[in-house]
């Protein structure tokens, strides 16, 4: 049976596995939870599988996958994760990405920066490193991982009606097609800070 064969063969497992790896891609951002997700629309299209019931999974999985990892960084819990080998190399892979996006969190990066290659992770733990409250934390966490939710399902879903190629090549369109609008946003968001940067105290 190939790969394309036995996911379309998984019926419910498809969403919890599928909830299951968009939930870890928020600590290990090389988790192939796009492939599924963008691939559940794909399917969708074709009649495979619900697209309602599709972004509940992804929603789930999202929003499950930020507050544990804000969870952690919040209570400062990271320890935990020292004690094992694999532990201490999520640690540092997310320690990296805060470095690289810098570490001040705010209310809009919750939305924004999860449409951006491992913003999502550097963005929820500057979140709880920064202690932004709980109830703030979990509106603005929601809407964006349901908002993410239906641009990644839509997105398969549009290249599988669009294409009417199998539901994995589509998923693969799909995911180069997210992977330049995140590149755009990335952008974005670097021209804005260079020019926030630029501005004198006075000026802003």
């Amino acid at each position: 049976m190939s790969p394309a064969e036995l996911f379309e063969h998984l019926g419910g497992w498809f969403y919890l596995i599928t909830a299951g790896l968009v939930a870890l891609d928020a600590p290990v951002p090389p988790t192939p939870s796009e492939l599924f997700v963008i691939g559940s629309g794909a399917l969708a299209s074709t009649g495979d599988v619900g697209v309602v019931p599709a972004i509940l999974a992804a929603w789930l999985g999202c929003w499950a996958g930020d507050i544990g990892l804000y969870a952690l960084f919040r209570h400062r819990l990271t320890h935990v994760l020292d004690r094992w080998g694999w532990g201490r190399r999520v640690h540092r892979g997310i320690r990296s990405l805060l470095a690289k996006a810098g570490p001040a969190p705010s209310l809009a990066g919750l939305f924004v920066l999860r449409f951006v290659s491992g913003g999502r992770t550097a963005s929820m733990a500057a979140a709880g490193i920064a202690g932004i409250r709980w109830r703030v934390f979990l509106w603005f966490s929601g809407l964006g991982a349901f908002t993410w939710s239906c641009y990644m399902v839509g997105l398969g879903w549009l290249t599988g009606e669009a294409t009417g190629l199998p539901w994995w090549v589509s998923a693969v369109m799909g995911m180069v097609l997210g992977t330049l609008a995140g590149l755009v946003i990335a952008g974005i968001v670097a021209w804005r800070r260079r020019a926030e940067a630029g501005r004198g105290p006075g000026e802003r």
